[in-house]
């Protein structure tokens, strides 16, 4: 927006009246044919102003001073929220520093006021459970520091405008990354055996944190050589995933092993092991 603007619609917030005071017309606001009526709604979703036939005004004092805190932000160099990356996740606790954090917290209020509100965000998952044969059985998961969790190994699907990815590529992709590159599908060092694809519950992304409706595609990965564990990696129960933390207090995603279970018809921990045995 020009610097010219940005000025104009300063001067139109300071000039809505007050809670107490009468309603104005829009259209009677300074540089109201600039500011048309798209602004006015949105501040009404926002419920700082009311409208009515009259006019427009602020709906009480706080929201009167959030138009003016608008107005000062107008004007002022920069952005409210400098870091629209997706690099860092939700995180509410530190404010306004992450436009993630914004949308986490204007859709956890969403969700909270209309459980059936429908979702901004649709994904598709592919994750590749790799059984490790002990007593009980472990699987690995790997921790995501944006999501502030472990998951098993996966990712979402790759999509372009007109183009997606195959899920079972975007499974093939996944384990390769998360595995430090020790395998190769292409070089015959594994294989991938279907297991279910299923709808999952609507969450709050806790990497964009937009209410996600999310769809799962789940392969047991096969025949696989001996690996060293990466940095990030580790092993657990199904358990510690159906409970949601490790044995040491660390959270894992594991809200979707019972639908999984149930799409498949057993347990995981009746899968076999991914690994090779020693004489194959």
């Amino acid at each position: 927006m020009p610097p010219d603007h940005r000025r104009h619609v300063a001067a139109w917030l300071r000039a809505i009246p007050q809670s107490r005071h009468e309603p104005l017309p829009p259209r009677e606001l300074p540089h109201g044919e600039l500011v048309g009526m798209g602004l006015p709604i949105l501040l009404e979703t926002w419920g700082a102003v009311e409208l009515t036939d009259v006019g427009i005004r602020a709906t009480s004092q706080p929201a009167y001073y959030f138009l003016h805190s608008l107005a000062a932000w107008l004007e002022a160099p920069g952005h409210v929220i400098e870091d629209w990356s997706e690099e860092h996740g939700a995180r509410p606790g530190e404010g306004l520093k992450h436009g993630t954090s914004l949308v986490f917290l204007l859709e956890q209020e969403r969700f909270r006021r209309d459980p059936d509100a429908p979702p901004i965000r649709f994904t598709r998952v592919a994750e590749v459970l790799i059984v490790r044969p002990a007593d009980p059985p472990m699987f690995l998961v790997q921790w995501d520091e944006r999501a502030g969790q472990y998951q098993i190994i996966g990712g979402r699907q790759k999509t372009n405008k007109d183009w997606e990815e195959p899920i079972e590529q975007t499974a093939i992709r996944e384990l390769e990354e998360e595995l430090c590159y020790q395998v190769s599908y292409k070089a015959g060092d594994f294989q991938l055996a279907f297991l279910a694809a299923f709808e999952g519950d609507k969450r709050l992304s806790p990497s964009f944190g937009a209410l996600t409706a999310y769809q799962f595609t789940f392969f047991h990965a096969r025949d696989l050589p001996p690996i060293e564990l990466c940095p990030l990696n580790r092993w657990v129960t199904r358990a510690e995933l159906l409970v949601g933390r490790t044995h040491d207090g660390q959270p894992v995603r594991g809200n979707h092993i019972g639908p999984l279970e149930a799409a498949m018809g057993r347990r995981i921990d009746t899968l076999p092991s991914s690994f090779k045995s020693p004489k194959d």
